[in-house]
């Protein structure tokens, strides 16, 4: 029983729920840098709730709908999926019925919203549950047609925290969505390094994702040019309005940055898949997307 309960830990991933933590920080810390207000933390705990619930669903259904392409793949931390249904610890059955009841409670934490009356946060909480339903769920399973990165980068760096700062009810400015610029940014950078472990068994498993179709040579261009649309992205946010702090801290992710950046370069030289990338990948994606939320909780009036 116990071993049971301990790989059901290892199929939800509980350390990915972190990035849907710091997404939904991030967006009710830009509503109240915005209006200057007390946070209302009731709506927080909702969207927190209704975020990780999905979150977790994505993890299922991933595990399910990947593990005969993840039997091919040499897994790491971070990439190959959890690892649960290859080795047989659980069931398949476990992932799907788990995906479901995790589906399910999204959509409760959905209608919290509309009833709470925070309508426009229901409709983007909505729209995350169908997008990240559609990553490797079959009609449309995203992540093998090469637009499962955006998709994810979508959900989590933007449509979380929008979903967060609708549910506090403050008015959208263009602050509220260039605040989510760096870190989508970001999160598209990781996606990219987490795949290049597992290129050549996607290839092989026919999971056609952007990096295969691309190949082992775009992820230099598409992960640079990532990597700098996060610090154009800071100063964008900052025009419309974002405080200085989040120009500052942004600033000290640069190292991170140009490590990830010269990973993807090396990997490429040497035609190897380094897993070591896929680890600076999801550092670094944590690194920004912690500098963006503390860049906005820095200058709020606390004494409030």
């Amino acid at each position: 029983m116990r071993d049971r309960l301990s790989a059901f830990v290892r199929l939800s991933r509980p350390l990915f729920l972190a990035g849907g933590a710091v997404g939904v920080g991030l967006g009710t810390a830009v509503a109240a840098y915005v209006a200057k207000g007390p946070i209302d933390w009731r709506a927080w705990l909702t969207a927190q709730f209704t975020v990780s619930t999905l979150q977790l669903m994505t993890h299922y259904s991933n595990d399910y709908f990947d593990r005969f392409v993840d039997a091919l793949a040499v897994r790491t931390d971070f990439s190959g999926g959890s690892g649960v249904l290859v080795e047989g610890t659980l069931a398949p059955r476990v992932a799907l019925v788990a995906a479901v009841v995790s589906l399910g409670l999204g959509l409760v934490g959905t209608t919290m919203l509309a009833l709470e009356g925070h309508g426009i946060a229901a409709l983007l909480a909505a729209v995350i549950a169908l997008l990240a339903w559609s990553y490797s769920s079959p009609p449309l399973r995203l992540l093998a047609r090469g637009l499962g990165e955006l998709d994810t980068a979508l959900i989590v760096a933007i449509l979380f925290p929008l979903c967060a700062y609708a549910a506090q009810d403050r008015p959208f400015t263009a602050l509220a969505l260039a605040a989510t610029l760096p870190g989508a940014a970001a999160m598209f950078a990781m996606m990219l390094a987490v795949e290049l472990p597992d290129i050549e068994c996607d290839t092989i498993g026919g999971k056609r994702n952007l990096l295969v179709r691309a190949g082992r040579t775009a992820i230099v261009p598409l992960g640079q040019a990532a990597l700098v649309v996060v610090y154009a992205g800071a100063l964008v946010a900052f025009g419309t309005g974002a405080p200085l702090s989040v120009v500052i801290l942004g600033a000290v992710t640069i190292p991170a940055a140009l490590a990830l950046g010269a990973a993807f370069a090396r990997t490429v030289a040497e035609g190897g898949s380094d897993a070591t990338s896929a680890a600076r990948g999801v550092a670094f994606f944590f690194l920004v997307s912690a500098s963006g939320l503390l860049g906005y909780l820095v200058p709020l009036p606390w004494g409030m």
